[in-house]
């Protein structure tokens, strides 16, 4: 062989150790992950070998770092006992955690396209050297280290856990559904549905059916671990005990909606002697008006989502001043409002005839009405995709191990110690506990809690301690509403809201504030004109025409239809595009189990 090939492979050689020299434990050398056996979740934790894993999370304002130090080394205290695992928890500003997420999940991916690029290579000059009656000299780079050991203060011999590789990405969280997807399809995310129809099935008793619904739905396959907690807010409709027994109502036919409470309402109005009993708290929108705008507020683009309405009923996205029924419930509002019928404070009004007041619980509004009023639900909280989907515990593709990464998921969502630690922060140190057994935190010396978390981020909502001024049964208060709780035909929809059409929902947000002024000075009588030209208004505008109609691909309008006639279109009697496959929904029902699904084909970089 000649020099010059001679001393590429010397060069190569030099260069490929350095590249493999930090290969991860988990890697083979086509660098799929391995991740622990189904044996070593039941092995002895003697016989276990040490992993540590990330964990990323975002984190309130005020959080230090040597306070996520002293929690991360509570956990851990607690994981390498049971798991013989341990944590590095890594935390960032709400604002800068989803991009930093995506920037590790890019910077994997560049890595395993480098490593790629260098094993062909290697195999290229293998070629060339058998060509010349020669082998490529064998390297132990990327080979599995030894267990380190150590030994303690009382002569103990331990393990040493290892420390986290470069391109290391195991536990973390996802904050909307339409990242959900989108990391599934990047193949960013692995698939649990096999783990949690099998050694994880406990973790599924911990999590309400809707949650795990939603997850599955898109792929027919669970990707990530929903945090449990309550969803959506009761809306109640109150009637005057005393007065619907004076004016001779049965209690019975007022309830429903206002409408069949109108008569009851302009009774007290005309007859009641009493001046300073308000007929309407205050003025109240059709029954399951949801409005399309960046935070839910009222928006000139709204869908009505009824008390019977499910995942697959057929849903509408509407012009509002196009809506029969909106209009004839905002005369009759406009009508009361102009006669004075309606409080004009309501937070200060001691009597009314009807009302409607929104709550978590029935036991909340029965405390505060139940004795002089008849309760009745006008409006069944709404599961929504942004409820359902505000926080999840998701695995990366190139993860060290999907096993111990999910066993920690586990201890999250079913071992109180480590839910409130992650939540609340070290007891004695970040806050003390009050004689109700509810969270008092614990302030620096600018009156700052130093540690701060949203309990939406850190798993199940259930195991965490109430805080201090919170009702102590509110646990228990949500449990029951998500039982009573509706899935919209809206929650399931992936695409609703993106990059590509956020300027759109800025855009209705604007809209909304600006036509809400113009129906507050809008009179009675003008109603029907001005109705019409709002209408014809908003048609003109080129964003909310994209978001109303049927032809730009982000519009709101867009994908629902397409997600409709995909998956449900057929069932109903509609057309079926026949479209449904692999990359869209399935039309699946949502069920608490479902087939297995295999997790696909994964890879770890090397480092």
């Amino acid at each position: 062989m000649g020099k010059k090939l001679l001393c590429l492979v010397l060069v190569f050689m030099m260069l490929f150790s350095f590249v493999l020299a930090s290969c991860s434990p988990d890697s083979s050398e086509d660098g799929e992950v391995s991740g622990t056996s189904e044996d070593d979740l039941d092995a002895d934790l003697s016989n276990r070998t040490p992993y540590t894993l990330t964990l990323w999370l975002p984190a309130g304002e005020g959080t230090t770092e040597d306070s996520v130090k002293q929690v991360e080394a509570a956990i851990n205290d607690i994981l390498n006992a049971q798991f013989t695992t341990a944590v590095q928890i890594r935390v960032f500003d709400e604002d800068e955690y989803e991009a930093a997420v995506y920037e590790k999940i890019e910077s994997i991916s560049q890595k395993l396209e480098d490593d790629r690029a260098e094993s062909s290579r290697r195999k290229e000059l293998e070629q060339s050297l058998r060509q010349e009656g020669l082998t490529m000299p064998e390297t132990t780079a990327g080979t599995e280290a030894p267990v380190e050991t150590y030994v303690n203060e009382y002569s103990q011999s331990l393990k040493r856990y290892p420390s986290v590789s470069e391109y290391q990405f195991d536990i973390f969280l996802i904050t909307d559904y339409d990242t959900y997807v989108d990391l599934i399809d990047k193949n960013a995310i692995m698939s649990l549905e096999d783990k949690l129809n099998g050694s994880f099935k406990n973790l599924k008793q911990y999590i309400y059916p809707s949650f795990l619904d939603l997850a599955r739905f898109y792929r027919g396959s669970v990707y990530a671990i929903p945090n449990n907690h309550g969803l959506g807010e009761y809306k109640f409709l109150l009637t005057n005990k005393e007065l619907a027994k004076k004016y001779d109502y049965d209690p019975a036919d007022l309830t429903g909606s206002i409408a069949n409470c109108e008569h009851f309402i302009r009774s007290v109005a005309r007859y009641e002697e009493d001046k300073s009993v308000v007929p309407l708290l205050s003025w109240v929108d059709p029954v399951g008006m949801s409005y399309w705008s960046e935070d839910g507020s009222w928006s000139p683009l709204a869908s009505v989502i009824n008390n019977d309405s499910t995942y697959n009923s057929q849903g509408t996205i509407s012009n509002i001043f196009s809506m029969s029924d909106y209009k004839a419930n905002f005369k009759l509002m406009k009508e009361f409002q102009e006669a004075g019928m309606i409080a004009e404070d309501p937070d200060n009004v001691e009597k009314f005839a009807v009302g409607v007041v929104s709550a978590s619980s029935l036991a909340e509004v029965e405390a505060k009405y139940g004795e002089e009023y008849d309760i009745s639900i006008y409006e069944r909280p709404h599961a929504t995709q942004e409820d359902l989907f505000a926080g999840a515990f998701a695995v990366s593709s190139s993860t060290k191990s999907l096993n111990r990464s999910l066993e920690v998921i586990t201890a999250i969502n079913t071992n109180p110690e480590i839910r409130n630690l992650l939540q609340y922060g070290v007891e004695g140190v970040h806050y003390n506990l009050n004689d109700d057994n509810q969270v008092v935190r614990i302030l620096d010396e600018n009156g700052k809690s130093t540690y701060n978390m949203n309990i939406l981020y850190t798993g199940n909502t259930y195991l965490a301690y109430t805080e201090e001024g919170m009702d102590p049964n509110q646990w228990e208060y949500d449990k029951a509403r998500n039982l009573d709780s509706i899935l919209t035909p809206f929650s399931f929809v992936p695409g609703l809201r993106t990059a590509s059409n956020a300027s759109n929902f800025a855009e209705l947000t604007k809209l909304g504030k600006e036509y809400y002024a113009k129906l507050n000075d809008l009179k009675l009588e003008d109603v029907d004109d001005m109705f019409k030209q709002f209408s014809s208004e908003l048609t003109s505008n080129e964003k909310f025409s994209q978001m109303a109609g049927n032809s730009w691909e982000f519009g709101l309008n867009k994908v629902y239809t397409e997600y409709f006639q995909k998956n449900f279109a057929a069932e109903q009697g509609g057309e079926d595009t026949g479209e449904s496959g692999g990359d869209t929904p399935t039309t699946q029902a949502p069920t608490t189990e479902a087939p297995t699904t295999e997790a696909p084909a994964t890879e770890a970089p090397t480092e």
